[in-house]
């Protein structure tokens, strides 16, 4: 009878005066979910919520995954010239570990401190992988090309503590995981100091190449056949 009187409208002698839609919640006598109105379900409710929730969190994870994946294509190699040192703190044949660091004016020049081996060549064939004009010196990054850990020289080259990388006395990889020889800088004599003005990655045959991040390939025949070369 409640139900009734909930869903009629009657007046004062009993006569029907009119039918009013049923109330949000009501539910016929059969059980079936009442008819106008678009009621959602606490399971509907739950499903699309979730559905949302993950959107959101896709989007999160995706851009920054997308801005890592196209920084190399959008992004310069823009390079400060630093200072390496004087000409004469270097000997043939021997690697000098120098710190390169920005001019003082940068606000993150402390953060952007990079390491480079720099090694004086006794004669212009002794580096053999040098760029023409680049075989007085070679100066060459401590950034092991597999995931970016520093490299140590040693009498046979350089060699990678975290996995293993090794690498023979002009930076070329001889074994482990690299993808790439050692990045280089481009070094210039000013007066009697030398100066870093650009870096530049290699190619498996010792060829300039675009910078690229460590694990990258610089040439695609490279890229597939590795890791089944040293």
């Amino acid at each position: 009878m409640a139900r009734s009187i909930a869903r009629t409208l009657l007046d004062d002698q009993g006569a029907i005066v009119a039918d009013l839609p049923h109330a949000p919640g009501d539910t016929p006598a059969n059980g079936a979910p009442a008819s106008g109105g678009p009621d959602m379900t606490r399971k509907q409710f739950l499903t699309a919520a979730t559905i949302g929730v993950g959107g959101v969190m896709g989007a999160l994870i995706a851009v920054p995954v997308a801005g890592m994946a196209l920084a190399p294509v959008f992004g310069g190699n823009d390079f400060e010239a630093v200072k390496i040192g004087s000409v004469d703190e270097f000997t043939d044949g021997k690697f000098v570990k120098v710190v390169l660091t920005p001019g003082a004016s940068q606000p993150d020049a402390y953060v952007r401190k990079k390491v480079a081996f720099v090694r004086k060549n006794a004669s212009k064939t002794a580096d053999k992988l040098a760029l023409r004009g680049q075989e007085d010196f070679t100066v060459v990054s401590n950034t092991c090309m597999h995931l970016g850990c520093p490299v140590q020289s040693s009498n046979a080259g350089f060699v990678c503590p975290c996995h293993g990388g090794a690498y023979d006395l002009d930076g070329k990889r001889v074994g482990g995981p690299p993808v790439r020889p050692l990045d280089r800088y481009v070094w210039e004599q000013r007066g009697t100091e030398l100066w870093a003005t650009g870096l530049y990655a290699l190619k498996s045959d010792g060829s300039k190449a675009k910078h690229r991040d460590p694990g990258q390939h610089t040439d695609g025949l490279e890229g597939l056949l590795y890791p089944l070369q040293p």
